[in-house]
Parts: C-alpha cells; sequence; structure tokens
C-alpha cells in the first residue's frame, strides 16, 4: 500500500508555488509592486486543490483550482513576454488592470461548471450561495477597481478571491447547508444591532455637543456599546423563535415526559393513547406537520413523501414512526437528528404497548378460560349436587309426614337452605338471566330472591346503557356478592345497590347498614377483584365500626 503524498496533491502544490512565484519576487523590491499584489489572492485556490485532491484524487473541482492557482505566473510571464520598452512590473500591472474584472468572472465560471450540481435541495442550496458570494466578490472588484484605484482594486481582488475559495471549500465539503433565508436572518440580527448601537451612540454624541459635555466622542461610544450590548440579547432570543418555530425545540423536557404519561391507567385504550402523545411530542420537538406511530412489523398506509423510521428494540422491530415533512425532499437535517435522538425513547414507549395489548390480550383468554371453567362447575353442581340434594329433601319430608320429629323438621330446613345457598352459587358462577342482555331485569330477579330471607334491598334504577358482555357479569356478581355478604355476615336490615354509566366507564356501589368493621376479603371478593382488573377495573371495599359496609366497582364500559 502507498502512504506517500498522493500525486495530485503533489500536482496542486507545485500549481501554488508557480502562482505564488511572482509576489515571492515582489516581496524583494522596497515596497510590494501592485502587480505582484494583484497575484497574492490566485494562491488560494492552490491550497484550496489540495484539500479537495487529498479527499478525492479525480476531483474536477480540485484540479481546476489547481489550474487557477497557477494564473499569476501566466499572467506574469505573457506581460514580460510583450512588455516592449516597460519595466517589468509596470507591464504585469498594466496587464492585470486590462484583465480585471473579466479574469475573475472567468474563474468563477470554471468554478461553476465543474462544481457537481444536482437536481437536489443541498445542491440548489450550494448554487445559491456560489451565486451571492460571486456576485459579492464581483461587485466588490467592480467597485474599488472604479473608485479606489489600482492598488485598491488589487487588495480587494486577493481577499476577495482568498474569501470566494474559502467559501467554495466550504460549500464542497459542508454535509448540511441551512435554509438561506436564516443567514439572512443572523445578518439581521448583526445589522440591527449595530444600526441600534450606532444611532444611540449618534444620540448621544450629538446632545453631548450641544450641551456642552466634555469629550462628546467617549460618551457616544460608550452609549453605543452600551446599547447595543442591551439590544443584542433581544435579537438572540428573536432569533430562537423563529428557528424553534420552523424545527422545534429540538429535545424533550422532563415536563414533556410528564404531559406523555399523565393520566394513563393500565386499560388498553390508554396504552394506545400514549401512542397519540408520543407523536404528538416528536412532532412539536421536531417542528412536524403530522407525526404517526403504529405498533406491529406492518408498515403505515400514507403518501409516498412521507417518510417512515423504524422503531426497534434489540433485534425486535416493535413499530413504525412515520412523519409528513414540511419540505417534499424530506425533513431538514436539523430536524432529521432530533427525531433520531428521539427514536429510542420513542421504541421503547411502542414496546411498551405492544406489550400491554399482548397482556390484553392474555386477560382476556384468561377470563374466558375462567368462564368456561364456571361453565364446567355449574354443571357439576346443577346435574349432580342439585339433584342429590332435591332427593334427600323429598325423602326427609316424606319421613317428616310419617313419623313426625324435630330431628328431622330441623334437618329438613337445612337441605332447604343449602339448595337456597347452592341457586345462589349457581347464580354467581354463571348468571344465566344475562343471557338476553336485560342488566335490569335481571338485578331485579336477583333482589327479589332475597325477599323475606334477609335485608330490605333498595335497588336504584340501572341505566339503559349498553354494556360488554363480559362487564354485565362482573357487576351483576358484585351485587350479589354484596347481597350475599349483607345477609350472612352484616347483619344488615337495608341494602342500597346503585349503578351509574357514562359514555366509558360504569360504577356500582353496594352499601348495607350492617356492623361494619375489619374485613378480610374471602374468596368471592378476591375473586371479583381479580376480574375487577382483568377488566381494566378497581375494586374498593370500605367498612368501619357500626357503619356498614360499601363495595365499589369501577370498570371501563367496554374493556
Amino acid at each position: 500500500m502507498n502512504s506517500g503524498v498522493p500525486g495530485p496533491v503533489v500536482g496542486a502544490a507545485l500549481a501554488t508555488a508557480a502562482g505564488a512565484a511572482p509576489a515571492l519576487v515582489g516581496l524583494g523590491e522596497s515596497t510590494l509592486p501592485t502587480g505582484a499584489l494583484y497575484g497574492l489572492g490566485w494562491p488560494a485556490f492552490g491550497l484550496a486543490a489540495a484539500l479537495l485532491l487529498d479527499r478525492h484524487a479525480r476531483s474536477r473541482l480540485g484540479r481546476a483550482f489547481a489550474g487557477l492557482a497557477v494564473i499569476p505566473a501566466v499572467v506574469t510571464a505573457i506581460a514580460l513576454l510583450f512588455r516592449g520598452d516597460q519595466p517589468g512590473w509596470a507591464a504585469i500591472e498594466q496587464l492585470w488592470e486590462r484583465a480585471g474584472v473579466a479574469l475573475v468572472v472567468a474563474a468563477l465560471a470554471v468554478v461553476a461548471a465543474t462544481m457537481d450540481i444536482a437536481a437536489d435541495r443541498m445542491s440548489r442550496r450550494r448554487l445559491v450561495w456560489l451565486v451571492a458570494g460571486s456576485a459579492a466578490l464581483l461587485g466588490a472588484v467592480s467597485t474599488a477597481s472604479v473608485a479606489g484605484g489600482p492598488r485598491v482594486a488589487a487588495v480587494v481582488t486577493t481577499l476577495g478571491l482568498w474569501g470566494a475559495a474559502a467559501l467554495i471549500v466550504r460549500l464542497v465539503t459542508i454535509r448540511e447547508l441551512r435554509p438561506v433565508d436564516e443567514p439572512l436572518v443572523d445578518a439581521a440580527v448583526a445589522a440591527a444591532t449595530l444600526l441600534i448601537g450606532a444611532g444611540v451612540g449618534t444620540l448621544v454624541r450629538t446632545g453631548a455637543e450641544h450641551a456642552g459635555v466634555p469629550r462628546p466622542d467617549v460618551s457616544g461610544a460608550f452609549s453605543a456599546v452600551v446599547a447595543a450590548v442591551l439590544v443584542l440579547p433581544a435579537g438572540l432570543w428573536l432569533r430562537r423563535q423563529f428557528l424553534t418555530r420552523r424545527y422545534g425545540p429540538g429535545a424533550l423536557s422532563a415536563a414533556d415526559v410528564t404531559e406523555i404519561t399523565a393520566e394513563l391507567h393500565t386499560r388498553t385504550d390508554d396504552a394506545r393513547a400514549l401512542l397519540g402523545k408520543a407523536a404528538a411530542m416528536v412532532a412539536a420537538a421536531s417542528g412536524h406537520r403530522e407525526v404517526g406511530l403504529v405498533v406491529g412489523p406492518d408498515l403505515p398506509d400514507v403518501p409516498g413523501h412521507w417518510v417512515l423510521y423504524p422503531l426497534a428494540v434489540g433485534a425486535d422491530r416493535v413499530g413504525t414512526l412515520y412523519l409528513e415533512p414540511r419540505h417534499p425532499e424530506g425533513p431538514e437535517p436539523r430536524q432529521d437528528r432530533v427525531v433520531r435522538q428521539l427514536l429510542p425513547t420513542v421504541s421503547l414507549v411502542a414496546k411498551a404497548v405492544d406489550l400491554a395489548v399482548e397482556a390484553d390480550h392474555v386477560r382476556r383468554d384468561l377470563a374466558r378460560e375462567r368462564d368456561t371453567e364456571r361453565a364446567r362447575i355449574l354443571g357439576d353442581l346443577h346435574d349432580g349436587l342439585g339433584p342429590m340434594l332435591v332427593g334427600m329433601s323429598m325423602r326427609v319430608r316424606a319421613e317428616l309426614r310419617r313419623r313426625p320429629a324435630p330431628v328431622l323438621e330441623a334437618l329438613a330446613n337445612d337441605l332447604a337452605g343449602c339448595r337456597s345457598d347452592l341457586r345462589r352459587i349457581v347464580s354467581g358462577l354463571t348468571p344465566s338471566v344475562l343471557d338476553d342482555g336485560d342488566l335490569a331485569a335481571a338485578l331485579e330477579r336477583l333482589a327479589g330472591s332475597f325477599t323475606g330471607q334477609g335485608p330490605k334491598v333498595k335497588l336504584g334504577a340501572v341505566p339503559d346503557a349498553h354494556l360488554a358482555p363480559e362487564v354485565a357479569v362482573a357487576v351483576y356478581r358484585l351485587v350479589a356478592e354484596g347481597l350475599t355478604n349483607a345477609l350472612r355476615h352484616a347483619r344488615a336490615g337495608q341494602v342500597a345497590v346503585e349503578v351509574r354509566t357514562t359514555s366509558d366507564t360504569v360504577q356500582v356501589d353496594v352499601t348495607d347498614d350492617g356492623v361494619g368493621g375489619p374485613i378480610v376479603p374471602g374468596v368471592g371478593l378476591s375473586s371479583l377483584r381479580r376480574r375487577a382488573e382483568e377488566l381494566g377495573g378497581t375494586l374498593q371495599v370500605d367498612a368501619g365500626a357500626g357503619r356498614g359496609t360499601r363495595l365499589r366497582l369501577e370498570m371501563p364500559a367496554a374493556p
């Protein structure tokens, strides 16, 4: 492998040396000749050529720059060959003056022809900056030639060529170019700061002169500096506001993260709402019109100019972030960086939502399996234990009619109580009264089954709301459990049942006036609490000494 200096770079260095030779010779004079001063700007293209050719040996622009670097040597040679009786430096200066702006125009034309200008956004911006820089250079050289004389024109040309070479190298090597109006905003802020400072300084100086204040120039200069320092923060704030409105703040703050996660529960619809919040935050941070998120491997169906970003956690593809850019060619580089910085956080959000949805499916499957198991238990109780209790009760009643006895009477009553308890247990396991979907009628029948057996049941109006079947079953079982507990344990005189629904939620309260006291949840309450959590709800048990007990169930109407 060749580790030496590339040949094109060596050629660029030789071209630079050749172009700088006339100026180096002029340094030997007591005063640098104007002809030598004209040539001091062109070696800048040789240095630029070395930089470009070191990056890419076949760069057309680099070779063109190397050619431009030798122009001083060519001009010097031509002037010396055709100088006649003129001194050498005078002939060189005269040729530079005759070439004038035309030589600079030709050099810029060569640069424009060799630059890779495509039809994309960055190339158009490069072209705009090239044209603007070229126009500024030509304007400055033309003005100096007309108004300043040869030496001023030589100085302006030299400085302008160094600036042009630096600008072109920057345009070629930079990856990102801001929209042209942003530097104009920067220039406007700087110009406004200087103008306001100068205006304030002039007014203070004029007032100090009229008032006879000593050294008014110092007062004016100090006032100008103070005014500029005070105005500059306001200008920078306006600039930040302009950029924030275009690109967004560029990051998510702690307050933004808090807002994303606010009011989120374990329900699946809340988890999906997190996607919308996260997308809105990305849109706000990056300044895009619209941002969306989808979970899963499938790509969203969006228009062709939208941009898609894959979301991954480890090696798993968890979703896609899609956005509509303001520009048809895609996001600005600054916006793209902001979005990519947020992708890990958004990927974790998508993964969390995916897990929440999967957990919801698991809960639904578990609920179905439990319903199946309850149906099996129902069959065993209804077809096995139920007939046995009926048969035993009939035999005891028959024997009691033949031979009345206190023991048989007590046994008959116990069997009747067992059959009643069995009916309530079966009804709680699988309330077939809900098969027609009429929750109000089912609760009325349930309340009526307790008539004459214990507390007075006060059933409030049940709203005619469409509840999911599993939610209606949970409501029915809560009321059955509350009534049974009031009958068995609370020694209550009255039980109130209230069912309230909204478009999204259902709330059930079963309140008795019994003894209250600490309650240790048994099998029934524990099962109800698990059922409520599976459906995205909560079960609360409130009880105190002598103030009764309240069971409260809150859950979504459509889990």
